[in-house]
């Protein structure tokens, strides 16, 4: 057996299946063998797009998500979503392999220190007996770092024969860590004196399956319930859900995060953007419950910390609540949920539609009610997230993600297709800008190609949106940001989507019509006006 079969066959035995990537001499012997094994290879555009779809398929899943590109321009074109998926902390496996052993040959690349540019893993194959130990070590690093490891099997080895081979050892997790007594009892003792505390939960309570124990635990502290972007819609249907914490807060969230004297995180860094830049939790009375100690007091000051799995946290504090009874002030909540049912999420904003162009909240608040009603969601990141990711819901919180970690517009289309792939029962709903669709549109012919349940939406206002602002508050010529792009509709039809441009409200209403078994990808092209600020 070759080192390329070899490979092939561990990567199936260790439960790689879908494969994501992209073909070329470094990595098309074991892709062919992978695919001959009964392996589903599911190949990109565009090497960028290699990586975005084993990031968001392995958020969805919770599984390490396994991409192969060649070497040189390969591995090279992968960077920016390889530093998202190092951002987002997302078990990633990128395999690719070093050019042939020639000084001066023109693909040569220093791949370890790309890696460690990235904030990645690296592991190289040294010896051709090594091949598979190495392929072991680098998915167990995955998982324990929990962090994207590139794994490099050079491609003069590909050929050598495997000989005797370690055998394949799938990766363990970290245990769950319960929380320490004294860290508990510290934290109770704040918990128990609270009058109106509210439980804010992050993507370490999503991934930790915490959302039983959080409902029990805020029933028992009549606590309302609000998330990080990444456990958007967490607490969908809760009577005393708030949504969104941070920038993104509607005001009857924004009162009821002021009124509280104690906040109990679980699973969220508190980044600037669940704080609000700091303003909305600045002060507060925070319990900071994560299982990543480097998370503590990142960002701001917190009052406790207790290094934990957020599931046994919250199973924990309960438990100790039911012991010791504490007066929960159900009149508040009561309150609170009162402010909640009449919050008209409408009456937030003045509807700026015109005769060609369609305000982008009232369209998402339009959307979030004519889109399949089991769906995912894979968010691109721009301007228009301001007023997609509060409308727009997702019926099940693992069915979201955002590729935003980075910053890095463009990176929306890739992910929807690994969230296709991850969860193929339900349509997924790209939301992205015109800007960030057009410097990937091709992998609508991957959609095409591997008939992805999709439904694409690109906020088109004709212009790099923040930008337009910005340069507005500068003094300068927004015009500047103004973009000329051709027809998005027709872009999406030669890739052979189903499309369709939305100028007005009631335009939306073909949506059940195009999307009902929706077999193929259909792109809705909503166009907006730049110069509406939805950003203030």
């Amino acid at each position: 057996m070759k080192i390329h079969q070899a490979v092939a066959t561990a990567l199936l035995d260790h439960g790689v299946n879908p494969l994501f990537g992209l073909m070329g001499d470094a990595n098309m012997l074991y892709v062919g063998d992978y695919r001959e094994l009964g392996g589903r290879f599911i190949p990109s555009s565009h090497e960028v797009s290699s990586v975005g779809m084993a990031n968001a398929w392995a958020q969805a899943t919770g599984r390490v998500g396994v991409t192969t590109v060649t070497c040189g321009p390969g591995i090279a074109n992968t960077f920016i979503t390889l530093v998202e998926a190092v951002k987002s902390s997302t078990p990633v496996l990128l395999m690719t392999g070093d050019a042939p052993l020639e000084p001066t040959h023109f693909q040569q690349l220093d791949i370890a220190a790309m890696a460690a540019a990235a904030g990645a893993g690296y592991e190289v194959v040294l010896e051709p007996s090594q091949a598979i130990r190495t392929l072991n070590r680098a998915l167990q690093r995955v998982v324990s770092e929990r962090r994207p490891v590139v794994f490099n099997l050079p491609q003069h080895m590909l050929l050598l024969e495997a000989g005797t081979q370690e055998p394949v050892t799938p990766p363990r997790a970290r245990a769950a860590a319960a929380p320490g007594r004294a860290d508990l009892a510290r934290a109770l003792d704040r918990i128990r004196a609270a009058k109106r505390p509210i439980i804010l939960a992050g993507k370490g309570a999503l991934n930790a399956g915490a959302h039983e124990a959080l409902v029990c635990l805020a029933d028992q502290l009549a606590a309302p319930v609000t998330t990080t972007v990444l456990a958007k819609d967490l607490f969908l249907d809760h009577p005393s859900n708030l949504g969104i914490c941070g920038g993104l807060s509607h005001p009857a969230a924004v009162q009821t995060i002021s009124e509280s004297d104690c906040i109990l995180v679980f699973g969220a860094a508190l980044n600037a953007y669940t704080t609000h830049n700091r303003e909305l939790l600045d002060g507060s009375n925070i319990i900071q419950i994560d299982d990543t100690p480097a998370s503590f007091g990142k960002y701001l000051h917190v009052a406790e910390t207790v290094p934990a799995d957020a599931r046994l946290a919250a199973e924990a504090i309960s438990s100790a609540l039911t012991e010791h009874r504490r007066d929960a002030d159900r009149d508040w909540l009561e309150r609170v949920q009162a402010r909640l049912r009449s919050h008209d999420p409408r009456a937030d904003f003045d509807d700026q539609s015109h005769a060609e162009t369609i305000d982008i909240r009232t369209a998402s608040i339009r959307l979030n009610e004519v889109l399949p009603a089991r769906r995912n969601m894979v968010s691109d990141i721009g301007r228009f997230v301001f007023g997609a990711w509060p409308h727009i819901t997702t019926p099940e919180p693992e069915g979201f993600t955002t590729m935003g970690a980075f910053g890095s517009v463009g990176l929306g289309l890739a992910g929807s297709l690994g969230m296709a792939a991850a969860r193929p029962d339900a349509p997924t709903v790209c939301v992205i800008g015109d800007g960030g669709f057009m410097m990937n549109p091709t992998e609508l012919a991957t959609a095409v190609r591997e008939s992805m349940r999709l439904i694409v939406v690109i906020y088109d206002d004709g212009a790099y949106g923040f930008e337009w602002h910005k340069m507005l508050n500068f003094g300068a010529d927004p015009a500047h940001s103004l973009l000329a792009w051709p027809d998005l509709e027709s872009v999406a039809k030669a890739m052979g989507a189903t499309s369709r441009t939305i100028r007005r409200l009631d335009e939306l209403d073909e949506v059940p019509k195009l999307t009902d078994d929706i077999d193929g990808p259909v792109v809705l092209v909503v166009k907006l006006d730049p110069t509406v600020n939805i950003a203030q």
